[in-house]
């Protein structure tokens, strides 16, 4: 991406007028009128793209349309616009059926040839809309909102659609470097609330499956099977090192990183503290394949960096390359057998 490809390249004083009017008609609309007749107006505006029957935000698209950059930043106002209607929507739990109601309008961007410039235009730069890192975020947070669906269902559904099942992937899925200030405060609630709703779920089950007291049997509020369930349970709960648990030797790596005096020195220790666990259960992994793989793979990242001091970019960013190595080959191509092979003990001997 050019440096140019930004949000920043887009907000000259002119074009931030013209978005403005945008935004505050349809905050306006929103307050005025039904959840319905609003989403029938962002319809006839960003899908139809003709017939809007108020003057001042048709002639500010018009403009908008017309820039020659608005092909490539178009996106960010059509962004902004669609999150000026899901943020407050967000916040009025009657109105969350609307959020995905919205982003299914762009499922419908009518094909057929027209003459008219500024509808093909409108339609043209939508359907570009919907191919950027800024919808597929929105259609993830929309799924949120959508009915659950069963068992069988969700198996065969991409992790983007049972999203809602691991809400520490919310701030990397649902956020986008446009953001603003609203989506990262609901996403951060989104998040929170999910991982309240999930401890409290499970800390319920696993007393009732410990003491056998209960009313009647609380489901199993994980994907995994009742004995996968308990043996992970007592890992991660009991005793790793001594009298140390998984979650006092993790505070120990985070508060002995911050001393290191180089970027490389971090990755060093981070590659110690990802393979000793491994280790000590399966000798084999000190110089096996995997263990050779993943220590060129984080030594090579972020190489640049290697003599600054750690800064948090440097780390979330090496810890994003981290779990694409672990878990996926690629976006492009999403193949999980190294991560399946790790979880079953089955890595390749070297």
């Amino acid at each position: 991406m050019s440096t140019m490809d930004s949000y920043e390249s887009w907000s000259s004083a002119s074009v931030a007028e013209l978005q403005r009017q945008l935004y505050e008609h349809l905050q306006h609309c929103r307050q005025q009128e039904s959840t319905d007749a609003v989403l029938s107006r962002f319809q006839q505006l960003f899908i139809q793209g003709e017939g809007y029957p108020d003057a001042e935000p048709w002639d500010a698209l018009t403009e908008l349309v017309h820039l020659s950059q608005a092909e490539r930043e178009f996106k960010y106002t059509l962004n902004r616009c669609s999150y000026t209607l899901v943020n407050p929507w967000y916040t009025q739990p009657r109105d969350h059926w609307a959020i995905p109601a919205l982003v299914a309008l762009f499922d419908n961007i009518p094909q057929a040839p027209t003459d008219c410039f500024i509808t093909h235009r409108v339609r043209t730069l939508s359907q570009s809309f919907t191919e950027t890192e800024q919808f597929a975020a929105l259609r993830r947070l929309a799924a949120l909102f959508e009915p659950e669906n069963t068992a069988e269902e969700i198996a065969a559904q991409p992790i983007a659609k049972q999203l809602r099942h691991y809400p520490f992937l919310y701030d990397s899925s649902l956020l986008t470097k446009d953001s603003d200030q609203h989506q990262k405060e609901h996403v951060g609630e989104l998040r929170h609330q999910a991982e309240t709703a999930f401890g409290v779920k499970l800390a319920r089950y696993w007393a009732q499956q410990q003491t056998g007291k209960g009313r009647s049997p609380l489901d199993n509020p994980t994907r995994l099977p009742q004995v996968e369930l308990e043996a992970a349970l007592q890992h991660y709960t009991g005793k790793v090192e001594g009298n140390r648990s998984h979650r006092d030797v993790a505070q120990m790596f985070q508060t002995y990183s911050r001393t290191v005096r180089s970027f490389r020195e971090f990755k060093e220790e981070l590659l110690e503290y990802l393979l000793a666990p491994l280790t000590d259960v399966e000798p084999r992994y000190r110089n096996n394949v995997f263990s050779r793989s993943l220590r060129q793979y984080l030594r090579e990242a972020l190489q640049d960096f290697d003599s600054q001091i750690p800064t948090e970019f440097m780390i979330i960013t090496v810890c994003q390359k981290l779990l694409n190595f672990l878990v996926v080959q690629g976006r492009q191509q999403p193949v999980f057998r190294r991560f399946w092979q790790l979880i079953q003990g089955k890595c390749h001997r070297g």
